[in-house]
């Protein structure tokens, strides 16, 4: 059921992908038509080239990258901890990365090319630093929910001081703190786009290694997985898309959570080699909808708003089903 389900489910979501990306290209303030597309090729100095090279196409290239990484961090991080309610902004990966980042960017004002290697550093040593906690109150699921919540607290107050005292940083502005991909440039992102796609190829080649982690602890060991090298390398993994994409979008939230549940759910079960495609491809899908949305109205709202309007609902849905499956 699954195989079938997938097989009808991959090209359907990647037609629309395509849509969406042609969409991305040709609305916003400016309506482009598919004669504008023409000027990539021929006039560099028109008005449309202009919008297609230095605005619509990094964003919709940054869309794409961005959703795709955190529904796949979101999916390694539910499979490795075996924690449904995990997710890049739930357990604080998000505010450590923001956290990184904007440091970085005050410390190396130009180093583009540091931003997501030091955002990756971020959201994994808040990662450590939560599972830690949480261990630490019970190594319940809920304890380390509890745990990311505090630290996503502090980490906020930590990043806003600097802001505060350092206000002209590249990552200083309300849009990022928010998630937004106005203003993106390729070159800018080239880095961590990279980074995106390095640690995506990783992630299909360890889908087994994955898939076997996902079963428990004692499961895995007893198939020969060597559990905890495994999942820390899972994890850094995770860490990498998380920090990357926050490096350029900001701190979007809930895509980690709300892609993987979904998926699940349309294929019916949680086959890694099925679920981990469909989730990167989802999650590009749904940051690209929620970023031409964004910008169709008169003033422009920033992505990250859309997806907290769904992702807390989405969170507390899941939160009231997980309590009543395991009342513990």
């Amino acid at each position: 059921m699954t195989k079938n389900r997938f097989y009808a489910l991959f090209p359907a979501a990647a037609a629309v992908l395509l849509l969406l990306a042609l969409l991305s290209l040709a609305l916003g303030s400016v309506r482009l038509s598919p004669k504008d597309f023409l000027s990539l090729f021929s006039q560099n100095t028109s008005a449309a080239y202009r919008i297609l090279r230095f605005i619509r196409i990094p964003r919709t290239v940054g869309a794409i990258l961005c959703g795709a990484a955190l529904a796949t961090s979101g999916l390694l991080i539910q499979s490795v901890l075996h924690n449904p309610l995990g997710s890049p902004n739930v357990l604080s990966m998000n505010s450590g990365a923001a956290l990184a980042a904007v440091l970085s960017s005050a410390v190396f004002p130009a180093g583009i090319a540091v931003y997501p290697i030091a955002a990756f550093l971020g959201a994994f040593l808040s990662l450590l630093a939560v599972v830690f906690l949480g261990k630490k109150a019970g190594a319940s699921k809920h304890s380390i929910i509890l745990a990311g919540v505090a630290m996503n607290a502090f980490l906020a107050a930590v990043t806003d001081a600097i802001t505060v005292f350092i206000p002209n940083t590249v990552f200083s502005r309300n849009a990022f703190r928010i998630g937004s991909l106005s203003g993106i440039q390729l070159g800018a992102i080239a880095p961590a786009a990279a980074l995106i796609l390095i640690s995506l190829i990783l992630s299909f080649l360890l889908q087994n290694r994955i898939e076997v982690l996902s079963l428990g602890d004692d499961a895995a060991s007893s198939l020969g997985l060597d559990v905890p090298k495994s999942r820390f390398s899972v994890l850094i993994l995770s860490s990498l898309m998380c920090g990357s994409a926050i490096s350029i979008a900001g701190t979007i939230g809930f895509l980690g959570l709300i892609v993987p549940h979904s998926c699940r759910m349309m294929l019916g079960g949680n086959e890694m080699k099925k679920l981990l495609p469909l989730t990167a491809l989802s999650g590009s899908i749904l940051l690209l909808a929620c970023d031409t949305i964004s910008r169709l109205g008169t003033h422009e709202i920033p992505s990250g708003i859309f997806l907290s309007a769904i992702g807390g609902p989405y969170f507390f849905f899941l939160l009231v089903k997980e309590h009543r499956e395991n009342p513990s």
